[in-house]
């Protein structure tokens, strides 16, 4: 879908806020790019930092006494949480790695 002057490409219409919204005023940068070090540094501490807090809060678990208050499930929960942050910089690690490959490629 192209914006032009006013209309998308399939003949839509936009009103004048929606044409300021995505009107260009020059500021924007032309190779826009995420600084992709800062990105695998924060990645790799905060990684590193959740899977430490995944295996203590397992530990936790594990050791959490029937009636106990906290109990397993608190822990449980804690764990799983810390787990999903650790695949979420996992990811972006691989997002990361596949981006500067891409950049080294095409010399930028």
């Amino acid at each position: 879908m192209r914006h032009i002057g006013g209309h998308f490409a399939h003949g839509t219409h936009l009103t004048r806020g929606e044409m300021r919204r995505f009107a260009n005023d020059g500021s924007e940068p032309v190779t826009a790019r995420s600084d992709l070090p800062a990105r695998r540094l924060l990645a790799q501490a905060f990684g590193a930092l959740f899977l430490a807090g995944t295996v203590f809060f397992c530990l936790l678990a594990a050791g959490a006494r029937p009636g106990s208050s906290p109990g397993r499930l608190f822990f449980t929960v804690y764990a799983v949480i810390c787990a999903f942050f650790v695949l979420v910089a996992v990811v972006d690690l691989a997002v990361v790695r596949r981006r500067a490959e891409e950049q080294r490629r095409w010399g930028r």
